[in-house]
């Protein structure tokens, strides 16, 4: 069974590229398109997280 996926449903964040105002998952696609709800421009990165993780070496 195929699960589809909404990205409303996630707490990520995503910055444009252009102006660099950084969005919730929910303000972007409330517009309806993928993109900047500021500028309009549809190339966006996800935010890395604020948790560190440390993995020891082997």
């Amino acid at each position: 069974m195929s699960k589809i996926f909404d990205i409303r449903s996630t707490k990520v964040k995503y910055r444009c590229l252009r102006c660099g105002y950084v969005a919730t998952a929910e303000e972007i696609s409330s517009k309806g398109d993928f993109m900047c709800p500021q500028c309009m421009f549809h190339i966006l990165e996800k935010v890395r997280g604020e948790v560190v993780r440390e993995v020891e070496a082997i």
